[in-house]
C-alpha cells in the first residue's frame, strides 16, 4: 500500500522578515480545514528545494505577503512567476500601509490588509471545487491514456490543453488545466495515479 503523504491547498510567499505573520496565517487556514504550506514550517533535513515546488505545483491559490521597506527577495518573484505560469489565484495580503509600493508582477492582483484576511480565506474556499469521486475515476483514466507523467505536463502546454480538453469534454464541466495538474499531483501523492505505459 503506498504510503499518504501531506498534500497543500494553499501556498504561502514570503520574505524570511514575514515568518511570524506567515504561521500565523497558516493558523488561520488550517482552522478552516485548509492547509497551508510555508517555508518556514519545513523541518530539519528537507529539502528545501524540492519542497517549495512540489508544494507551490499542487497548492490551488497562493497568498503572497508584501511588507513596506522589505525588497522583494529573488526566490518569491519565482515563486510568483510560476504561480503566474500555472494560472493560480495569487492574493496579496500587505503586512503593513495598505499604499506601500507593490512590486510590478503583483500590481494585477487583489490587495488585502492583514485585518482582511477572513475575505481572503473564504474567497479561496469559495474558489475550491473539489473533484467527485467519478470525476477523479475519469481524470485517471485520461491521464493513463495521454501517457504524459505529471511532472512533464507542467512544463508541455500542449499535453496539457489535450488532457484539459479531454476531460473536459468527458465529464461535460468546465476545469482548468492548472485545477486538473494540481489534482494530478495530489493524487500522485496519495498513490492514486495509474503507472503509464509508453506514449507511441
Amino acid at each position: 500500500m503506498a504510503t499518504v503523504t501531506k498534500t497543500y491547498d494553499v501556498f504561502i510567499s514570503h520574505a524570511s522578515s514575514d515568518s511570524h505573520l506567515a504561521a500565523d496565517i497558516a493558523e488561520d487556514l488550517e482552522s478552516v480545514g485548509l492547509e497551508p504550506f510555508h517555508a518556514g514550517a519545513m523541518g530539519p533535513g528537507t529539502d528545501v528545494g524540492d519542497a517549495i515546488w512540489e508544494a507551490l505545483a499542487e497548492s490551488r491559490a497562493v497568498i503572497a505577503i508584501v511588507s513596506p521597506d522589505v525588497l522583494p527577495q529573488a526566490m518569491g518573484m519565482v515563486e510568483i512567476g510560476a504561480a503566474v505560469a500555472w494560472n493560480k489565484p495569487i492574493y496579496v495580503v500587505m503586512n503593513g500601509s495598505a499604499s506601500t509600493k507593490l512590486p510590478v508582477a503583483l500590481s494585477s492582483y487583489p490587495v488585502y490588509t492583514v485585518a482582511r484576511l477572513g475575505e481572503v480565506i473564504q474567497q479561496i474556499r469559495t474558489g475550491f471545487e473539489p473533484l467527485n469521486e467519478s470525476e477523479r475515476g475519469a481524470l485517471a483514466e485520461v491521464y493513463r491514456n495521454l501517457k504524459t507523467p505529471a511532472d512533464q505536463l507542467s512544463q508541455s502546454p500542449k499535453a496539457l490543453r489535450e488532457l484539459t480538453a479531454t476531460f473536459n469534454r468527458t465529464v461535460r464541466k468546465q476545469f482548468s488545466g492548472e485545477r486538473l495538474l494540481s489534482e494530478l499531483i495530489r493524487m500522485r501523492k496519495k498513490g492514486e495515479l495509474p503507472r503509464l505505459g509508453t506514449r507511441n
